[in-house]
């Protein structure tokens, strides 16, 4: 391939793809290549044509796609074994090949402690928490939330322009000033980038708290949460406009004392979130 090739491009490029010295290329220069040789020697260049001709975007699935068109059938495999054998790469396939290695460095998420099961009868001990927005005419204000399941009182919040892991921190440091938060309890998300970052996995280590994670994708294996934020939207924020992100923090506010204090929740036999905190801690 290298003697075919060798009028476009220089020999010792050539040689340093193939991985063969130049001195290495003149020996087998002077001696007759096998049958065989020849075919491997063929196809090579074939495969290098066909990558250069799509600008080195194309892959081996669609370099065997084009060698097929000009009524050279081989087997993708072989393709791929040539063109990683000549380092020929796509941008795009380089590109997903760092995201997966990325992907396969990074630490495991959390398993599903809860499994969909909200249920729970000591104060502090099993939390779960999210992420809302809301639209202001100054841009997003982002809201994070810590929840008791056992009483369904929002210990904890924060607000912010934007949804970063302190955003959740801020929240969970709310959420165990009141003294509720167990040793050991269980905080429970989805899977969104900052609950999955290094730094809350420290910050909930620090504090004795255990990680738990539903489903990717699956809004219901974090339903007690986002129950939550659809009571807010519809029962305060749908209606209403605000110019300013101070404007709806203050409503935000508003709306969680309004049910951690007054709200009937029909969960709770229709007392209120602080109503059965009280009943709960009264009773332990």
């Amino acid at each position: 391939m290298i003697a075919r090739l060798k009028a476009d491009l220089p020999v010792s490029y050539l040689c340093h793809k193939l991985n063969v010295s130049r001195s290495g290329f003149y020996e087998w220069l002077d001696r007759e290549p096998s049958g065989t040789e020849r075919r491997n020697d063929e196809l090579t260049g074939q495969v290098m044509t066909a990558f250069s001709a799509s600008s080195g975007a194309a892959g081996y699935r669609k370099v065997t796609a084009a060698l097929a068109r000009q009524n050279t059938f081989v087997d993708r495999k072989t393709v791929a074994a040539i063109m990683r054998g000549l380092g020929l790469i796509s941008p795009a396939a380089e590109r997903a090949f760092k995201v997966a290695n990325r992907r396969s460095l990074r630490t495991a998420d959390p398993v599903d402690l809860l499994k969909r099961d909200f249920r729970s009868l000591t104060p502090g001990a099993i939390m779960v928490g999210d992420i809302t927005y809301v639209h202001t005419q100054q841009g997003w204000l982002f809201v994070a939330t810590v929840i008791d399941l056992a009483s369904r009182a929002v210990l904890g919040y924060a607000t912010g322009a934007k949804m970063t892991t302190q955003l959740i921190t801020r929240a969970m440091n709310m959420a165990i000033e009141t003294g509720h938060v167990k040793p050991g309890a269980i905080f429970h998300s989805d899977h969104g980038v900052q609950y999955r970052s290094k730094r809350f996995t420290r910050y909930c280590g620090k504090h004795g708290i255990l990680r738990s994670m539903g489903a990717r994708m699956q809004c219901w294996d974090n339903a007690a949460a986002e129950s939550f934020f659809s009571k807010l939207k519809s029962e305060r924020l749908n209606w209403r406009t605000f110019t300013t992100r101070r404007a709806a923090r203050a409503e935000v506010i508003s709306y969680i004392h309004h049910f951690n204090t007054a709200r009937l929740h029909q969960t709770l036999n229709y007392a209120t979130p602080h109503e059965r905190l009280a009943e709960l801690i009264l009773a332990a």
